[in-house]
């Protein structure tokens, strides 16, 4: 590669580049730390300055590549920030003259519009920048269309500064979430793994697993899923624990597949495990008036539920294949690696403490981050160096700029909506077609998740789903908690659906296997994501809604279910299964994680049973009539 002279112009640009996107993380850290203890700014107000910070840096750090695209870039860094303090201009200006536009507030709403899609599009690529078009060509030439579709007629001049200045817009809900809460999160992650709680979370894992069949993939499950409590993107998690754990996994004898698919769908959990649940949990406590910490809890039981069947998966595929138990000498104590380590709890323990007595979520935050710098200083006082600190500060501007934007961009599609009232017609042809039969609803609802959200960020794909589809779902009777998480569910499983699966494609990459056979391998472990979000919908007590003792009779059921399920798919429990018994364990495993009613869960237990017992002693008088054949 062709080396650069220092005293280049192209030098002198990148460094100014660099300075520019050092103060502006710093910047972001400090504004948003501010804000969560002492400053209490209005929303709007919240909204504009995190994105003329996060839209600045977005451009910095995808710069145009032809000759002259740095004039470009720069000439947009200063619209979008004049944008985003012009946003503070005008709804000040609301207070005396409400609805009332001038020409050049109509161009700027417009500018604010293309510049908006084209900052999205460096950050997320061009799938939501492309709805989001095709979204304002609807509201201007929708009053064309004939039938249920039809709209009034809208003009450029009433749209544009409607999304410029709307609740539902640009700087609107789905931008403050971001602001208010998931920079902070995201921001906390960062200082966090700073502090060496990755790789104490990764032993812990590899320490509490070396006995069992096939460890590093037990490790990778539960490394992947403490590292998805704080980090919460699928394709980042991939890349986190996945260069250590999938190298691992294909030493002591999985195959490059089944290693890369076992990492994905353990770091791809990381978005419905709380309390981050990729930065979604906030987004949904906006959109339903939800607490956060009741959505928070109210997911655990399902993300738990998610990890136990990958776990008794992963179980049965290494005793399959029979992948040999960790050698002894190359085992962590357990005891050692939490008596090093188990101080890097203590932020968590605080964050989730704060969070069950009431604390807003920001403030929790504020004190995790902050205890997090005092255990890193307790810890690893070496590492606590200003470059480590700047590194952790770019990582967090780094993460949340793909989530602003999406948020940025669902202002679009949200704005649009509830002006041509189009959710309210998605979900009236949703129940037209169900006909008052839930399972139909719910699987339509299904198909539409794992499309909107193949490559789109899970964040940006349960905005859209939440306003299109989840008001359908509700209307036919299931709780607004089990219809959000539903369409959340199936929005991060389209990260490891082919043909478009993000933390696939990463872990297949790291692997060096097919995106195919990857893809496939991850879909059969994460069967009970793909069937979980449909009970819970018909039997909310996975939700914890119920009495405690519906709640607790739910759960044990569902557990013996999941594990019934692993074994079905795997064909292993102590021998090899035959298909004939896999067919008949599998609707076995479903009646057991339906809550109700109780004498499916009866049958289902009573026939798991019956088909494991009768295929064990099947292969041991094989066995025996073998032994006495050779005598």
């Amino acid at each position: 590669m062709a080396t650069v002279d220092s005293a280049s112009p192209k030098s002198t640009l990148l460094k100014i580049a660099d300075t520019i996107a050092l103060l502006i993380t710093i910047s972001l850290a400090l504004y948003h730390m501010y804000t969560a203890s002492f400053g209490i700014m209005p929303a709007y107000a919240q909204s504009a300055i995190h994105w003329g910070l996060v839209g600045s840096y977005i451009i910095i750090r995808h710069p145009l590549k032809f000759k002259g695209g740095f004039l470009i870039d720069y000439a947009l860094i200063i619209i979008n920030i004049f944008l985003s303090y012009y946003q503070l201009v005008i709804q000040e200006k609301f207070i005396l003259t409400a609805g009332v536009y001038s020409k050049f507030e109509i161009y700027l709403s417009i500018i604010s519009i293309v510049v908006a899609l084209e900052i999205s599009r460096r950050a997320i690529g061009k799938i939501l920048p492309v709805i989001s078009i095709l979204f304002v060509i609807y509201a201007l030439f929708g009053s064309n269309l004939p039938g249920i579709f039809r709209t009034v007629k809208f003009s450029i001049e009433r749209i544009a500064p409607y999304l410029y200045t709307s609740s539902d817009g640009l700087y609107g809900q789905t931008l403050y979430v971001s602001a208010q809460f998931i920079f902070l999160f995201v921001l906390f992650g960062a200082i966090l793994d700073m502090t060496g709680a990755g790789e104490f979370f990764v032993n812990i894992a590899f320490s509490l697993t070396g006995k069992v069949r096939g460890g590093p993939a037990q490790a990778a499950v539960y490394s992947s899923m403490l590292m998805g409590t704080i980090n919460g993107s699928g394709a980042a998690n991939v890349v986190t624990t996945g260069t250590f754990t999938i190298p691992l996994m294909k030493k002591v004898g999985f195959k490059p597949a089944m290693a890369g698919a076992i990492e994905a769908v353990a770091s791809n959990g990381g978005q419905i495990m709380p309390p981050v649940m990729g930065a979604v949990a906030f987004l949904m406590a906006e959109m339903t008036g939800i607490e956060y910490g009741k959505i928070a809890l109210a997911a655990l039981p399902t993300a738990a539920l998610y990890y136990v069947t990958l776990s008794m998966s992963v179980y049965v595929e290494a005793n399959k294949q029979n992948i040999p138990v960790t050698p002894k000498e190359d085992r962590l104590k357990a005891g050692k690696v939490m008596k090093e380590g188990w101080l890097y709890l203590v932020p968590l323990i605080v964050l989730m403490s704060m969070l069950i007595l009431g604390y807003s979520a920001q403030k929790s935050a504020f004190y995790a981050i902050l205890m997090s710098i005092v255990i890193g200083f307790i810890k690893n006082r070496e590492n606590m160096n200003l470059k480590r600190f700047l590194q952790a500060l770019k990582e967090a501007a780094d993460g949340i700029g793909p989530i602003a934007a999406a948020c940025m961009l669902a202002g679009i599609v949200m704005g649009i909506i509830n002006m041509t009232g189009l959710g309210l017609k998605i979900s009236g042809i949703i129940m037209s077609i169900a006909d008052g039969r839930l399972i139909v609803a719910l699987i339509l609802a299904m198909l539409t998740s794992l499309l909107l959200g193949m490559g789109l960020p899970t964040s940006a794909a349960y905005m859209i789903l939440a306003i299109l589809v989840a008001p359908a779902i509700v209307n036919m009777g299931v709780p607004q908690m089990g219809a959000h998480l539903f369409i959340l569910y199936f929005g991060a499983l389209s990260t490891i659906t082919p043909p478009v699966a993000l933390s696939t494609f990463a872990a297949a990459g790291i692997a060096g296997s097919g995106l195919w056979e990857t893809g496939l391998a991850a879909m059969k472990l994460a069967a009970a994501g793909f069937i979980i979000p449909f009970i819970f919908c018909f039997s909310p007590e996975l939700l914890l809604i119920g009495t405690a003792g519906d709640i607790a009779f739910a759960l044990i059921t569902a557990l013996i279910g999941c594990i019934i399920l692993s074994i079905a798919l795997g064909g292993w429990f102590k021998v090899n299964l035959s298909i004939i018994s896999r067919i008949i364990l599998l609707p076995c495993s479903i009646l057991l994680i339906m809550p109700k009613p109780v004498y499916a869960n009866i049958i289902g237990l009573a026939v798991s049973i019956v088909v494991l017992y009768f295929e064990i002693k099947v292969v041991k008088r094989e066995k025996e009539s073998m032994l006495q054949q050779n005598n």
